[in-house]
């Protein structure tokens, strides 16, 4: 069943209605939630996850023709196929959210190269490989369109212990402004998201640290940390034609956490790649 939105937010509108949107990371937290809201807004959806079952459990929740797809990101044929495979069923690709991500915690002379590999192959290669093969099928077909990259408030505000994810993230947000650059002429906006600390599994380890959130949400002015739907909402803006004028921008969704400085992380131990 498609998720239940509470009283204190505003019911989607029908803004996407047939329209076709293909999202990475789909199988869980950000990316099962931009799904979600998409498909309340009217739009059809690919759910793309490397988890195959994690994908097929996001499109049976939507139903009405919601498509599963595994895929890695980081893997051009992977992708290409992805995007093939979404216009095949579609007809088309209008909408694009590149939300796959990881994150590992060390210190910079502590953090390995292959964790610092596999966080930028997953962040930053994952989001070119994504978006190269997304807009090459927008251009073919014609018409406008959208790419949308989740990027972080990591990608401005250094965190201690997080070199290769702020890296990353960074990396994603100029990306996307030069994807805007190139693609404007085709019609195709690109755009990026920064969420702030948000209550996904991905975190779920942070959160459950009393002395890590208590650091973070005294950081936070609202004073919790996101919610996935509060992230998907910001995507629905963006995918839709009441932001046709917005492209090359980022658009934290943060609870004005990068108004302040970013929590210090120094005391945190060396850890593996977060799956």
């Amino acid at each position: 069943m498609p998720m239940t939105w509470r009283p204190e937010m505003t019911p989607p509108s029908k803004r996407l209605e047939g329209r076709a949107a293909l999202v990475t990371g789909a199988g869980s937290g950000i990316g099962r939630a931009i799904c979600m809201r998409l498909a309340e807004e009217g739009a059809r959806i690919a759910c793309l996850d490397r988890d195959a079952a994690a994908a097929r459990a996001t499109a049976d929740a939507i139903g009405g023709g919601a498509l599963a797809i595994a895929a890695d990101v980081a893997n051009a044929t992977d992708m290409q196929r992805a995007v093939e495979a979404t216009a095949a069923a579609f007809d088309r690709l209008d909408i694009a959210v590149n939300a796959a991500g990881v994150g590992a915690s060390a210190r910079l002379v502590d953090t390995t190269l292959e964790t610092w590999r596999h966080v930028l192959d997953v962040c930053l290669t994952g989001v070119f490989v994504s978006l190269q093969a997304q807009a090459r099928q927008m251009i073919a077909q014609g018409g406008p369109a959208v790419i949308v990259n989740i990027a972080s408030t990591n990608a401005r505000q250094p965190g201690e212990g997080l070199a290769a994810y702020c890296a990353a993230k960074a990396g994603v947000e100029m990306l996307g402004r030069v994807a805007a650059l190139e693609l404007a002429a085709q019609g195709i906006r690109v755009a990026s998201v920064g969420p702030g600390l948000t209550d996904t599994p991905m975190v779920a380890r942070l959160l459950a640290d009393p002395v890590a959130r208590e650091a973070f949400l005294d950081n936070i002015p609202l004073q919790r940390p996101a919610r996935p739907e509060d992230i998907a909402a910001a995507i629905a803006y963006l995918a839709s034609d009441d932001a046709a004028y917005v492209t090359g921008q980022t658009l934290y969704v943060d609870g004005g956490a990068s108004m302040q400085r970013y929590p210090s992380l120094a005391a945190r131990k060396p850890s593996a790649p977060a799956a």
